[in-house]
C-alpha cells in the first residue's frame, strides 16, 4: 500500500480523532500493512501477543485446543464495524501466552497496531489512551452478541441469530468453521441450515 493510502486509510479510520499532521506522523511510524496468505498463521497458541491487527480485506477465524485433542473455532473476523478487530483480550489482560491461534481464510491485508509502541507515544500524545477504549469497545458488544447467539436453546436459534447479527459469515467461511464455531455439530449445522 502507498503511504498516500496509508495515511488516508488512518485519516478515515480514527476520523472521530481528528488527527493532526504530528499524530499522523506518529501514528504512521508505528502502523504496519501486512499481507497474509490463505491458512497462514497470523498469531500462534503459546505465543505472548501484544498487537493488535485491524483486518481490512480478506478473512481470519481464531482457534482453540480443546482439552481432547480437537480444535473449536471461537472467533470469525472480517472487514465490519464489529468483526474487524483481531486481538486476544482475555490472554493479553492476564499477561499469558496465548491460547489461540489465528489463521487466514481468505488472503487478508491486515493493519497492525504494537500495544507497547502506542503505549510509548501516551506521555507526548495522551488522547491516544482513547485507542484503547477505541478497540474494547466493539469487542465488548461483539462479546455481548456471541453471548446471546450462543446461550440460544437450540442450533436454529443459533443460526438464526448469526444470520441476523453477522449475515456476511455465511459468504466468507466454510460451514464446518461456523458450526464449530457456534458449537454445533457439522451434520446438524448441515440439516438446519438446508430448511432455514
Amino acid at each position: 500500500m502507498k503511504k498516500s493510502a496509508v495515511n488516508q486509510y488512518v485519516i478515515d479510520k480514527f476520523s472521530h480523532f481528528n488527527l493532526n499532521e504530528e499524530e499522523l506522523f506518529e501514528l504512521n511510524k508505528i502502523l504496519i500493512f501486512k499481507r497474509f496468505r490463505r491458512k497462514e498463521i497470523i498469531f500462534s497458541y503459546g505465543e505472548r501477543v501484544t498487537t493488535i491487527a485491524l483486518i481490512i480485506e480478506g478473512a481470519v477465524y481464531s482457534s482453540i485446543l480443546q482439552p481432547d485433542g480437537t480444535t473449536r473455532i471461537n472467533s470469525l473476523h472480517y472487514p465490519s464495524s464489529l468483526g474487524e478487530i483481531i486481538f486476544n483480550f482475555e490472554d493479553y489482560l492476564q499477561d499469558r501466552p496465548s491460547k489461540k491461534d489465528y489463521r487466514v481464510q481468505d488472503d487478508c491485508l491486515l493493519l497492525m497496531l504494537d500495544i507497547p509502541a502506542v503505549k510509548r507515544l501516551y506521555e507526548q500524545f495522551p488522547r491516544f489512551y482513547q485507542l484503547e477504549l477505541m478497540i474494547i469497545q466493539p469487542n465488548f458488544v461483539t462479546a455481548l452478541k456471541n453471548i446471546e447467539i450462543l446461550q440460544s436453546k437450540n442450533a436454529a436459534d443459533k443460526i438464526k441469530l448469526l444470520k441476523f447479527h453477522a449475515p456476511e459469515v455465511f459468504k466468507l467461511f466454510p460451514y464446518g468453521h461456523i458450526a464449530s464455531y457456534l458449537g454445533i455439530h457439522r451434520n446438524t449445522f448441515n440439516n438446519v441450515i438446508s430448511i432455514l
